[in-house]
């Protein structure tokens, strides 16, 4: 079995490896795949994914790994899975917006084991081992201590496959129980600001799981609490992080409205 520490060194370096091969293509925003109304398929997400797998095949040839872009792939039976998203807030890069991330993570037999999440534009590198504590750029973090939901500040998202009246059934929940939401249009960099304690939970009744497999264990790390709310096929899940004091009063709220 490999250490966290080794684990964590091939996570950070994938992550940053993949962020920067992007910064140092910015140049290149609008070099597309594919554009939908919901969606951008872009070429930096495959190059990046790419770039992280290199990384991690190169220290670990024989681990399995799951990534955004190879989703629908078999997977080797190994103990070890990683799980990658090359760009996570792909519209948001695409438009301009600083406000995306390189997320690596790695399990053993299930458990997270590492994680690191890669905001390149915003120089912050967040990390985390199941037995160390979180960080941002070397210094330990902490989630908020806000104990009143109406005092709360909640990030949330549209689920890109439901984005009629169902959809805005939980951004209104979410608006009625907190004292301000927000839609910031990246999973993993949300599920980061609240382990820094900058936000106070993040609720998305539809993302995937690499969207949260680094953040998760970072704001676990940081005090806080995670929670799969409803599992769906292909991966895709309904999803809380909080700081913990505020879980118990966002789950009776929300988990209802999943059906």
């Amino acid at each position: 079995m490999h250490t966290t520490t080794e684990l964590q060194a091939i996570a950070t370096l994938a992550a940053r490896r993949a962020g920067e091969h992007v910064l140092a293509n910015l140049h290149r925003r609008g070099d597309v795949n594919s554009i939908l109304r919901t969606d951008v398929k872009h070429k930096l997400d495959v190059e990046a994914q790419e770039t992280a797998m290199s990384v991690i095949l190169s220290a670990f040839p024989d681990h399995a790994i799951l990534g955004e872009e190879t989703c629908d792939a078999p997977l080797p039976e190994t103990d070890y899975l990683w799980i990658i998203d090359p760009i996570d807030g792909t519209i948001n890069f695409f438009h301009g917006l600083p406000w995306w991330c390189c997320s690596v993570a790695v399990r053993y037999k299930g458990q997270a084991m590492a994680g690191a999440v890669f905001i390149p534009e915003m120089h912050q590198l967040y990390e985390a081992t199941c037995d160390g504590p979180a960080l941002c750029n070397g210094v330990p973090i902490h989630v908020s201590r806000t104990d009143r939901l109406d005092l709360a500040m909640l990030a949330t998202g549209a689920d890109k496959w439901d984005l009629g009246e169902h959809a805005f059934t939980f951004m209104r929940r979410v608006s009625e129980i907190a004292q301000r939401p927000r839609i910031l249009g990246a999973a993993a960099v949300d599920m980061c600001m609240v382990a820094a304690g900058r936000l106070d939970g993040y609720f998305e009744s539809g993302i995937y799981v690499w969207d949260m497999a680094a953040a998760s264990l970072i704001v676990e790390r940081a005090g806080g609490r995670c929670d799969v709310l409803k599992a769906y096929p292909k991966h895709r899940i309904a999803f809380l992080a909080t700081n913990g004091c505020l879980h118990g009063a966002c789950r009776e709220a929300l988990l209802p409205l999943l059906g």
